[in-house]
């Protein structure tokens, strides 16, 4: 008899296992009986477990071709619904954050229920939103219902004939959407605790076939970036009525969109008017997850709308790597401002070779200089290397100190004579000709601080795209993703906020890295980048990061092996260093989620202990 092996991790299996695996009966039987030791659950058939349930129900939805899409994604569904079977139904799962919300002092509500109806909507649909409104434990509630006409488009809604007076916030949902029952109790308590919040958004996951919860969309917090490349914020939204009428929405004749109402309210009242209640507050239909009716254009509409109003010119187009997303360019100034692209370097001319080919040969944006500064190179192939690209006006900068990363580059941004200053790795390799145009429209927004690439391995596994406080101070988001995969949400192939990006290649106005006192020289090799960008969102600057920017990353080639014993302690130093700095900021990563693990870079669910 032949034995089935199956393994559920965080990694997705080779999509070559998928037509023979699914095709054979006798797999699905092996896995509804076989008990899941890696999980240390207990001796019993799985067809008795919850575990066994969602994976027959996961299956069955593959099977049948219920998720169009390929392979390697459709077995990372399959692994993610099984994982999250069990992380919905653990003590240190989602239980940790349901807390019981204390609703006897707070304040009643009045809300407006707006529930989008698409052509696809089915009258069951709309009762079972209708009866997750009328189950709400939330005693204070008074609820006025409003059902979109089906003609209408996705998102979209008629304020002045839904809003009635009176009421205090209005709740867009989509037909199928479910409401937890503490949903409005938690709402109630957001507002209570902060009555400046114009608009309130909050976690959900899918259920399968109105029954199974198979995955979940933690969200960060609002993340301006993020929002011009994908609705992240999805449904429930909940926002003010008061707003809706002062900033002229309830006075148009003609519908608006959702996407519009959250754009305005931000261009008029700022990120601090914008909550996130990082918890589960509605079940949404899995066919959600895909494109229905054209929301993305609508979407698009949105994005530009806003951005011209901002006066921001960008060009928007479907991102073709995201499931649901767009990628959002902003063209350099027409005044092409240098760009002085600094580059530490000690010996290994065939990585700086490599890397000032790169750039010399590819790379579209051509008002650039480049500086090497060069950290005590004694080897004659580097050497003469200098001489060389010195020749053609390359300048050599003669640095013979210890190494320190922070030192150099402060050192070479006061040579630089550039308005931004690019900093790139010895042992980088530029793959797309626009990464320098991309990097540089974007520095050169309002508000902006640095902007990350995204870095590859040579074997095209990701190395960098964006970084998250996690691991004790930081690491990097999605590291070894392989190329073609989107990442958890979209989010290893949109443009978005984060707290830090790395400084293997990265761009910053030159005033900005000033003004915040440029590298600390106390992390000479370690977090000195993070330590920048915290102190630049500290300063009130945002990070963001750009997949339209790719180059490879040879990581660290030149420096040697770090785990020798001194550098372990220095290491260490410098980690104890960042989270006496930082310590608050890093256990709370607007850019991450407190659903998510703080002990890996994969987004994979925190089964972290909670602490009472």
């Amino acid at each position: 008899m032949r034995t089935v092996r199956f393994r559920i991790s965080p990694t997705i299996p080779r999509h070559s296992l998928l037509p023979g695996f699914l095709k054979r009966s006798r797999v699905v039987k092996t896995l509804r009986y076989t008990a899941l030791s890696v999980f240390g659950l207990p001796f019993v058939p799985l067809y008795r477990h919850p575990l066994g349930r969602a994976l027959k129900s996961a299956l069955g939805m593959l099977l049948a071709g219920e998720i169009k899409k390929p392979a390697m994604l459709l077995l990372g569904t399959l692994n993610y619904t099984v994982y999250y079977a069990l992380w919905v139904r653990h003590p240190w799962g989602e239980a940790k954050i349901r807390s019981k919300v204390e609703t006897s002092s707070l304040p009643a509500l009045d809300i407006a229920f707006i529930i989008g109806s698409t052509g696809s909507a089915s009258l069951e649909d709309i009762e079972v939103t209708l009866e997750s409104i009328r189950t709400q434990d939330f005693q204070g509630l008074t609820s006025h219902i409003a059902v979109m006409d089906p003609a209408l488009p996705p998102l979209t809604f008629r304020p002045n004939e839904v809003v009635p007076d009176g009421s205090e916030f209005v709740c867009f949902l989509q037909a199928g959407d479910r409401l937890t029952a503490d949903a409005i109790s938690r709402v109630a308590a957001c507002i209570d605790g902060y009555p400046k919040f114009k608009l309130i958004y909050s976690d959900h996951d899918y259920l399968i076939k109105g029954k199974h919860r198979c995955f979940a969309e933690f969200k960060p917090d609002w993340n301006y970036e993020l929002s011009l490349a994908r609705f992240y914020l999805q449904t429930p939204v909940f926002f003010s009525a008061a707003s809706l009428e002062k900033l002229g929405f309830m006075a148009l004749s003609e519908p608006c969109s959702l996407p519009e109402v959250v754009f305005t309210i931000y261009e008029n009242h700022g990120s601090e008017s914008i909550a996130h209640i990082p918890a589960i507050l509605c079940h949404r239909p899995y066919s959600c997850r895909d494109d229905c009716g054209g929301e993305l254009d609508i979407y698009g509409k949105a994005v530009a709308a806003h951005l011209a109003r901002r006066g921001e010119l960008a060009r928007i187009e479907r991102n073709r790597e995201a499931t649901r997303g767009l990628s959002v360019h902003f063209p350099p100034a027409p005044e092409r401002p240098l760009v002085s692209i600094i580059i530490p370097t000690r010996n290994r001319a065939d990585l700086l070779r490599n890397c000032i080919q790169s750039i010399e040969s590819r790379t579209a944006y051509d008002h650039y200089e480049i500086l090497i500064i060069d950290n005590g190179s004694d080897e004659a192939q580097t050497l003469d290397y200098f001489r060389e690209i010195g020749s053609r006006g390359v300048r050599v900068i003669p640095d013979p100190s210890p190494f320190n990363f922070s030192a150099i580059n402060n050192r070479a941004a006061e040579h630089a004579r550039g308005q931004y200053l690019a900093f790139l790795n010895n042992d980088i390799e530029v793959i797309t000709p626009e990464w320098l145009g991309e990097m540089l429209g974007l520095a050169a927004r309002p508000g902006i601080g640095a902007v990350g690439a995204r870095l590859w391995y040579p074997n095209d596994r990701l190395q960098h795209a964006g970084v998250i406080l996690v691991g004790g101070v930081a690491g990097h988001a999605h590291k070894f993703l392989p190329r073609g995969l989107p990442g958890y949400c979209d989010r290893a192939v949109l443009l978005q906020e984060f707290s830090a990006v790395t400084a293997a290649c990265m761009v910053i106005r030159k005033t900005s890295f000033v003004d915040v006192g440029g590298f600390d020289p106390d992390l000479a090799v370690a977090f000195n980048d993070v330590d920048l960008c915290l102190r630049l969102k500290a300063a009130g600057y945002r990070n963001v990061w750009t997949p339209a920017a790719e180059l490879y990353h040879h990581e660290s080639l030149s420096r040697g092996n770090d785990t020798a014993p001194d550098k372990i302690e220095r290491f260490l130093r410098e980690c104890a260093y960042m989270r006496e700095r930082w310590g608050d900021f890093l256990r709370n990563d607007p850019a991450y989620s407190p659903n998510l693990a703080w002990d890996n870079y994969d987004f994979s669910l925190s089964w972290e202990r909670p602490k009472f």
